[in-house]
């Protein structure tokens, strides 16, 4: 029997926890290792002041959240990144108006130039123009969430070096048209919990399993891969130092 489950924890790439979640909630996610992307600044400003050793807490202004939106300040959003290694849950979305979020998106992105984060990146409805933004502002920790991209968009994302944060709900297609050694787990628990199968976050054995399936592999190679993809990107940011130091060891010995 491979030892291999014992060794490495469930990885979750693009979940929302509540930023006042207690440790007996985190204990109830089974020693996964969650990225927990926010919503609005104010729960970003919560979450960015914890420390634990499961847990990477994102700064997020969510698009499709015009609250959000309203109160994102650009220096108080440039103080969260002393705090943090990633940036989420931001992009552009289907819903409001696109230049507004347009605009708040480019100043987030020119907040991140030469700093050492993640970006967990939201198009729904909008994947086009999030490309068109991410070519003349890249960077290097691109990760894009649940990306539904048209077959040419998608080659535009690999081309841009962006990684992928993908889930149990998208299509065969999409999932094997994605370099594996770009693809992170994601659960986007809660909103989803319906369409992927997941009942907490960091719960993605369903995503393993049908991924394992569809590349010929076991989930325990599977999973091995998701967090050697990790260490790959965190490496090239320079993020691995930032992470919580268990976290981090975990990448190094995938």
């Amino acid at each position: 029997m491979s030892p291999f489950p014992d060794e490495l924890p469930p990885l979750d790439c693009h979940a929302h926890i509540a930023p006042d979640v207690t440790p007996t909630q985190i204990d109830a996610l089974q020693g996964a290792v969650v990225f927990a992307v926010t919503r609005t600044p104010a729960e970003a400003h919560r979450a960015c002041r914890r420390r634990d050793a499961r847990l990477v807490w994102g700064s997020g202004v969510h698009p499709g959240v015009s609250e959000a939106l309203d109160a994102f300040d650009l220096q108080q959003f440039r103080a969260t990144l002393r705090h943090t290694c990633l940036i989420g849950e931001v992009g552009l979305d289907r819903r409001g108006n696109l230049e507004r979020q347009r605009t708040v998106l480019a100043q987030i992105l020119h907040a991140a130039q030469d700093q050492a984060v993640l970006l967990s990146l939201h198009s729904t409805g909008r994947t086009g123009p999030l490309l068109d933004l991410l070519t003349d502002q890249p960077h290097p920790g691109m990760i894009l969430h649940w990306f539904l991209g048209s077959p040419t968009e998608r080659q535009h994302a690999i081309a841009l070096g962006a990684y992928f944060s993908v889930n149990a709900a998208m299509p065969d297609d999409i999932l094997t048209s994605l370099p594996l050694t770009r693809l992170l787990p994601e659960t986007d628990f809660p909103a989803s919990r319906r369409t992927t199968g997941a009942s907490r976050p960091g719960h993605i054995d369903r995503l393993e399993q049908r991924l394992a399936q569809l590349h010929g592999m076991t989930p325990e190679h599977l999973r091995r891969r998701f967090w050697q993809n990790l260490r790959e990107l965190t490496t090239r940011t320079h993020v691995l130092d930032r992470l919580p130091e268990p976290v981090a060891d975990w990448a190094l010995e995938a």
